[in-house]
């Protein structure tokens, strides 16, 4: 190989090694905006059916926080290094020394992550922990009051409870399974009222939550069609789904602002 050939294959290898680093690198700061748009789930569904002892409050300042580093990291189309490098929040706080490789912080000092993409414990603007191994999805995930959501996130037979402790469902991850409410049955009977008794199967019925405008609730019988016909993946992404089921979807609020109106979590984890 002459010494142009050389230099010129040299050339080739050295922009490929960077543009897989650079590659691997998005991926990453991916995962860490899908892991946040989970977190955003799960703290949407919290304040709309707040558990025993909730600080609603806190709750709000919770999104507060996810908002902000929604705007500051993940609404960026473009990651120049000045982006990358030491964005800061409005109050000066550095959000991360480096959005691909570095541990990424909230505005009030707490670490969100230790490193995008990477098998870490993920925290809450409060301090508690949503999960302390995310990445392979085997591990708990915990609701923003710490109390538990699920013993193995992303996995097919398993149960998920709500914030207050009451079930959501015994096979997450299956297509026609039972679903249910929080509350107790509005017929007067005890026990959770359900939701359906196939979730996510064409053309099965299932109570479909309502709100007053003095916030009470109310539920009407509808059918499952187009976009709730859910596959087994969908239906892994319990908070999703449960934001579908509630209509926060179809209104205004906080948890539009992080993903277009489906169910499906994308990218995290990996």
């Amino acid at each position: 190989m002459n010494a142009p050939t050389r230099c010129l294959f040299l050339t080739l290898v050295m922009g490929m090694a960077v543009t897989a680093q650079a590659s691997n690198g998005e991926q990453k700061w991916s995962s860490g905006c899908a892991t946040l748009e989970f977190m955003a789930k799960m703290v949407a569904v919290n304040l709309l059916l707040p558990g025993d002892r909730d600080n609603l409050r806190q709750l709000s300042e919770i999104q507060g926080y996810l908002l902000e580093m929604n705007r500051a990291v993940c609404q960026t189309a473009i990651l120049t290094r000045d982006t990358r490098f030491s964005p800061r929040y409005e109050n000066g706080m550095v959000i991360s020394a480096d959005l691909y490789y570095a541990p990424w912080y909230f505005s009030n000092g707490v670490l969100f992550l230790a490193e995008p993409g990477a098998d870490v414990a993920v925290n809450y603007p409060n301090g508690k922990p949503m999960a302390l191994h995310w990445m392979h999805g085997d591990d708990a995930v915990f609701w923003p009051n710490g109390r538990l959501a699920t013993g193995h996130f992303r996995t097919f037979d398993v149960t998920w409870y709500y914030p207050g402790g009451q079930i959501v469902t015994y096979e997450a991850g299956h297509r026609g399974g039972r679903w249910f409410y929080p509350f107790s049955r509005l017929d007067g009977r005890l026990g959770q009222e359900e939701i359906s008794n196939r979730w996510g199967a064409e053309d099965q019925h299932f109570s479909f939550i309502n709100f007053r405008s003095d916030g009470s609730v109310y539920l009407t019988r509808e059918r499952i069609y187009g976009k709730l016909v859910l596959d087994d993946v969908d239906l892994l992404d319990v908070p999703g789904v449960l934001l579908l089921i509630t209509r926060l979807y179809q209104q205004t609020d906080a948890a539009r602002l992080f993903v277009p109106p489906d169910a499906n979590i994308t990218g995290a984890p990996f």
